[in-house]
């Protein structure tokens, strides 16, 4: 049988002999016939299984790098080195719009395609795939991750009012006082002669406060202290914990065994973090209180008493269920306005002509501090248009979201598509140069509609926010809180980057941003005595 396959594999008769009879006299090579028997079928099993997924597999049609086609080690690596934005961006540009990224899953980047896949369909959307989204440490899932539509369809009717028009401008005052506590202390760290600072932290403490307080009635003091609070840093480990997690159990036989070569520690903050959204969640649920804010809705038709989710009948919440939503809502509330904020800052003063103009529209549309509101800041044009590419060039979720095709297959983008997994990857999809003209420079232009040089952009392939069914539902608050914070730091302050702070997007992605200090240098607008009463 040896001689057979080495002679398969072009070997000449009579220096395999010479090979097979240096072996001979090796005594380890004297194996029982039965395990050599099985080492063959193993790697014949390896062999067919290559050329499965190579040839005969029903995704061969979709091009792609074979060692992704093959197994699901080189996506994962990907993944664990933080790069995973940059390589699939690399993939697209390589193969085009449609690219094969493991044996059982394709990747989009056109517009058509997001629709498709992310959009409402005859029968319902495409579910979620269970293995990308784990539950929090109560083993219940939340809003984001529950792959049940019955079950997600309730928890989103509940949380919908506190989202609503009408929840916005009950909510605007709570918000507007975070936001002029953060100008106020802004303006007091240049008065002690500490101009340079990490506007991201700031950002942080905003959104973190803001979040902290409609979820649970009460603040984390980040911007009374001026620093962050420890759930924060949970916030940024927790996410990691489910990278890491994610990634494991791409491999079920395998996933137990990968899953504690994880640091004990990350997996520590993980769960510490879930238990301090439970914790301040049941204090909440003790508080009386007539104000609108997302436990109000929550609480609209009562609290289950029972730990089992209820699909008919009363739609209502259990208290497992109420503590993962915190625990979701506190990480998409906070973290990913923060992070836009950031990026936004960044590119703002990397183009100071696009600073300046910005500045000249926010100082022209508004006479006084006081009249920068939800809806006023709601129609300067520019503006909109440097928020819509801070989006497209530094999403605040910048991988993926997949979805599963259910048997018998879908038509996506006019390709059909076996049952699998797929999914559009935000980062890659914006960056592309099919989908947006000059991909990689920030040029809030190509949004305004007059300027040729991008008549051509896929302006729908921008949805940050998703669509259909499972779009964000705090897409309304987020745009809000972004333009009232973008709007009065403006308003009050000239930016200057660091130096320090100059290569800043240079980073690593765990589904969201790994994000280092970003150093800016501040300068009131106001040092010379017209500072504004209230910020």
């Amino acid at each position: 049988m040896i001689e057979t396959i080495g002679m398969a594999l072009g070997f000449k008769p009579s220096a395999l002999h010479s090979h097979l009879a240096m072996l001979s006299a090796d005594p380890l090579f004297h194996i029982p016939v039965w395990i050599q028997l099985v080492g063959v079928l193993i790697l014949l099993a390896f062999a067919y299984r290559i050329l499965y997924e190579l040839y005969w597999s029903p995704l061969a049609q979709f091009p792609g790098p074979r060692l992704w086609a093959i197994s699901r080690i080189p996506g994962q690596l990907s993944m664990l080195r933080g790069t995973n934005h940059l390589d699939i961006t690399a993939l697209h540009e390589r193969y085009g719009p449609v690219v094969r990224t493991s044996p059982t899953e394709i990747v989009f980047n056109a517009p058509g395609a997001y629709r498709d896949i992310y959009g409402a369909r005859p029968g319902g959307c495409f579910p979620k795939d269970p293995t990308r989204y784990l539950p929090p440490a109560n083993g219940v899932n939340h809003l984001v991750g529950e792959t049940d539509h019955a079950t997600h369809s309730r928890q989103q009717k509940l949380l919908a009012p506190a989202f609503s028009e009408r929840a916005l401008r009950e909510q605007e005052p709570l918000i507007t006082g975070y936001i002029d506590t953060m100008i106020s202390k802004l303006r007091g760290e240049i008065q002690k002669g500490a101009p340079v600072c990490d506007i991201k932290s700031w950002m942080n403490y905003t959104t973190f406060d803001i979040t902290g307080d409609l979820m649970f009635g009460e603040s984390f003091g980040c911007l009374k202290n001026s620093q962050l609070h420890p759930w924060i840093d949970l916030i940024f480990k927790s996410i990691k914990a489910l990278a890491y997690d994610g990634m494991a159990r791409q491999f079920p036989l395998f996933h137990s065994l990968l899953f504690a070569l994880v640091s004990k520690q990350i997996k520590r903050k993980a769960e510490e973090h879930f238990n301090l959204a439970a914790r301040r969640a049941d204090r909440r649920l003790e508080t009386k209180t007539t104000r609108s804010d997302f436990m109000s809705a929550i609480l609209q038709n009562g609290l289950s008493e029972s730990n089992e989710q209820h699909d008919d009948g009363p739609r209502m919440m259990t208290r497992a269920e109420i503590h993962s939503n915190a625990f979701i809502l506190i990480i998409a509330g906070s973290e990913t306005s923060a992070t836009l904020l950031s990026g936004c800052i960044f590119y703002l003063c990397k183009n100071p002509r696009i600073m300046s103009q910005l500045v000249h529209e926010i100082q022209s549309t508004f006479q006084t501090a006081e009249d920068i509101t939800c809806r006023s800041s709601a129609t300067p044009p520019y503006l909109a248009a440097v928020i819509e590419e801070s989006l497209r060039i530094y999403p605040p979720f910048v991988t993926n979201l997949s979805r599963l095709v259910p048997a018998g297959g879908a038509s996506i983008d006019g390709h059909f598509v076996p049952e699998g997994a797929l999914s559009c990857h935000h980062y890659a999809s914006y960056h592309s140069a099919s989908n947006f003209a000059l991909p990689n420079t920030f040029i809030p232009e190509r949004w305004l509609g007059n300027d040729p040089r991008f008549d051509g952009d896929n302006k729908d392939m921008l949805q940050p926010f998703s669509l259909g069914p499972r779009g964000c539902i705090g897409k309304t608050l987020a745009y809000c809180e972004i333009r009232l914070i973008l709007c009065k730091l403006l308003y009050n302050f000239d930016f200057t980057l660091s130096p320090e702070s100059s290569d800043w997007t240079n980073q690593k992605v765990y589904y969201l941003w790994d994000k280092p200090a970003l150093k800016v240098k501040l300068r009131d607008r106001f040092s010379d005595g017209e500072e504004q009463e209230d910020a």
